[in-house]
């Protein structure tokens, strides 16, 4: 293959790190699910906040409401409406090559899937939905039209967000393994930035905590180290037609000629797409969204089949000579850049820092509880071995002691388990109890609940955790009320603190199905001739409650 064959080249002679080659069918070609030329606006597995993009970003030319056909034979297999995520979405499954393609930001279905859609919504009363179906209620054929393009859920403008999907599995394939020969690239990856990082036993230019950053002004300038050191990255693919930057997919680096890390991104598991912290300096992206790439691996290893290194891809600075080291970024067009780094070996002595905190294992459960607390972190919460500081400090909020555990900049693959004293339990309706993680003065809520004068959470992230109250009921603001004799009703509905958890509209006493777009917080309802009798007054209810139970309503009338 193709692919295989220029990899093979780009790591001729080097035994220590074996790239696999990647998983590709040079078969299956996949029919386009736009009438548009291709352009993206994403491609498969960037590193985003949590996860990998599990696929690729189709440019609708700035538009809504094209069409979107089904990549090959097969049947819906599921339909999902949310606020978040993908919006609407439509999974089609294709037995006859294992696979299942997904379609997300959809702004409507198709008219047969929309009425199937319509009915559960009204009958279960509620936006957000997950539907799976059999094989013989919805099949399609290559080429059908099962939805319109839209910008629906978390999207940042309109696009088509596609995923390519082993069906046995569930894990997302690269889709421009499918599309390549239809997509024009003829741009290599871009090197925006270079680091060396000190390592435990480690050295770079005398700094034993700090890494050395450099611009491309200085990429030729040598790093002085000593011990145990990695090096970083910070890069981006680019393509031909598009300012877009994109993920890199495969990044290799090269010691003196000798391969020591090579990463491939063409498939994973949702089940590890957390992971995506280790392969990356997470104390830079948490404190100041830095995504600067590294050869480390994690002591659990959670992605073997992503990234693979001689000695954990550590590099062990032992002799006062130069090092060369070359990073190598190819991208699926096998367009290549190799930039190259020098590490001059200079003897320093490595004074480690003492660590406060209790050590913690990733392969086993730690707890600490105190007077005002109790912490457990459950096994392979934690992706290395760290020391886990646990401090206790007044609090301006009143009702309980501030928590700090650990380092924000410290990944975490799951949530942890926190309780908190109350040390003024004097609120009746202990439903109005919120634990918050305080960053300066914002504040974040995290779900929890009350027991014999403790709050309960399982936070995903560390920081400094205090108890408050949300006794304030959601804000629900009508939307250019004088327009809605046009059909279309709009509210926004806002909270304050501990965040929306349920809404309900009614329309006469009858349950409207009121669209939630989490981006903008607004509700919205289009008057259904159907549902609602045209050409009279009608009363609108609009109920709201929010995380700690409170709740809001709103009542008006309006002509249509």
């Amino acid at each position: 293959m193709k692919f295989a064959l220029i990899l093979a080249a780009l790591l001729a002679g080097t035994s220590s790190v074996t790239a696999r080659e990647p998983r590709r069918s040079d078969t299956v070609r996949l029919a386009s699910p736009l009438d548009i030329p291709f352009y993206l606006a994403g491609n498969f597995a960037e590193l985003r906040k949590n996860h990998f993009h599990s696929g690729i970003d189709f440019k609708t030319q700035g538009r809504t409401g094209l069409p979107v056909h089904s990549a090959d034979d097969g049947y819906v297999s599921r339909v999902s409406v949310s606020p978040w995520g993908f919006g609407r979405a439509v999974y089609v499954t294709h037995p006859a090559t294992g696979l299942t393609t997904v379609y997300g930001h959809l702004e409507a279905f198709s008219p047969t899937i929309d009425k199937r859609v319509r009915a559960e919504q009204y009958a279960r009363e509620t936006f957000s939905i997950d539907l799976s179906f059999k094989p013989d209620e919805f099949p399609v054929k290559r080429g059908e039209v099962i939805a319109r393009s839209g910008n629906a859920g978390s999207s940042g403008g309109p696009h088509l967000h596609m995923d390519v999907r082993d069906t046995g599995s569930s894990d997302p394939l690269d889709p421009l393994e499918y599309y390549s020969d239809r997509i024009t690239d003829d741009v290599a990856p871009q090197v925006r930035q270079l680091a060396v990082f000190p390592a435990d036993g480690g050295t770079v230019e005398g700094w034993t905590t700090s890494p050395r950053m450099l611009a491309p002004e200085a990429f030729n300038t040598p790093v002085n180290a000593w011990g145990r050191i990695y090096p970083g990255i910070k890069a981006y693919d680019r393509m031909t037609g598009t300012t877009n930057i994109f993920g890199v997919k495969y990044l290799t680096l090269t010691v003196d000629g000798d391969t020591v890390y090579h990463r491939v991104l063409d498939r994973f598991s949702f089940d590890t797409t957390k992971a995506i912290h280790t392969l990356v300096h997470y104390p830079g992206v948490a404190k100041s969204g830095s995504w600067v790439m590294v050869t480390r691996i994690a002591d659990s290893n959670p992605l073997p089949d992503i990234a693979t290194a001689k000695d954990r891809g550590i590099i062990d600075i032992n002799e006062e000579r130069p090092y060369n080291l070359e990073w190598i970024l190819r991208d699926e067009h096998g367009n290549t850049t190799r930039q190259p780094l020098t590490i001059v070996g200079q003897r320093a002595p490595v004074n480690a820092e003492i660590a406060s905190g209790q050590l913690m294992h990733w392969d086993t459960e730690n707890s600490q509880d105190g007077e005002d607390y109790s912490v457990t972190i459950p096994e392979a919460a934690l992706y290395d071995n760290a020391f886990v500081d646990i401090s206790v400090a007044p609090s301006t909020a009143g009702y309980s002691r501030a928590i700090t555990i650990g380092d924000p900049g410290t990944p975490l693959d799951k949530g942890f388990e926190l309780s908190i004293k109350l040390q003024n339990d004097t609120i009746a309706d202990k439903e109005k109890y919120c634990l918050v993680r305080v960053n300066g003065n914002r504040r974040a809520a995290v779900t929890s609940s009350y027991a014999d004068g403790w709050i309960s959470a399982s936070p995903d992230a560390f920081g400094t955790f205090t108890v408050t109250t949300d006794q304030t009921a959601p804000k629900i603001t009508p939307i250019t009320p004088k327009q809605w004799n046009s059909g279309t009703v709009k509210l926004r509905i806002t909270d304050d603190l501990s965040g929306i958890a349920t809404y309900r509209g009614e329309i006469d006493g009858k349950f409207a199905l009121f669209e939630l777009d989490g981006k903008t917080a607004t509700i919205t309802f289009v008057m259904d001739p159907e549902r609602f009798e045209r050409g009279r007054n009608h009363t609108l209810s609009i109920t709201v409650t929010d995380a700690c139970g409170n709740t809001a309503t709103h009542t008006s009338n309006f002509h249509w």
